[in-house]
């Protein structure tokens, strides 16, 4: 079955595909979560703690940062989609009109 297969689905693009697109999502869920963390740790530590916040808040940009970064490069990546082919003209078979006697 894989043999009749190998024309149709190319293999090291599929994996490419699966390998990215679970880095991309778990990888932009888990630097959301740090963001939201570090926020939240920010505004406890915010009376006591003035450089432990400011560490908090910077990791909070950076997160925040390569959230922003993640949008852009995904609308910049649709918007240069390139073009798909046109497909060909398929041949059309015809019956010749029916002559009369």
């Amino acid at each position: 079955m894989a043999i009749l297969a190998t024309p149709i689905i190319n293999g090291n693009a599929l994996w490419k595909i699966i390998v990215a697109s679970t880095i991309g999502g778990v990888g932009v869920v888990i630097v959301f979560g740090l963001l939201v963390l570090c926020v939240t740790r920010a505004e406890q530590v915010r009376a006591s703690h003035g450089g432990e916040r400011i560490l908090y808040l910077a990791g909070g940009l950076l997160c925040g940062a390569f959230c922003i970064a993640v949008i852009v490069i995904g609308i910049y990546a649709m918007a240069k989609k390139p073009a798909s082919p046109k497909p060909k003209a398929a041949a059309v078979l015809v019956a010749p009109p029916p002559t009369r006697s």
